[in-house]
């Protein structure tokens, strides 16, 4: 089951890694094997997966959870 949090302010630290860090610091240029990369659509969600990477978090609308991204 997913944790999920509801954010309802935009200072939630939750919300760092999609609105607070550059893309540098994403990258993680000194460890680049530990780089974030942020894919935006489901489709793209699933290639990521498909791949083999595993999500740190996901940020979505409330509705995509039994929508679009449901099988996620």
């Amino acid at each position: 089951m997913a944790n999920i949090i509801e954010i309802t302010d935009f200072s939630a630290p939750e919300l760092d890694i999609f609105a607070r860090l550059t893309e540098a610091q994403l990258r993680s240029r000194l460890e680049p094997e530990k780089g974030i990369f942020i894919a935006e659509s489901p489709k793209v969600i699933r290639l990521a997966l498909n791949a083999g990477h595993t999500p740190v978090a996901l940020l979505m609308e409330r509705h995509h959870i039994e929508g679009q991204a449901a099988d996620i």
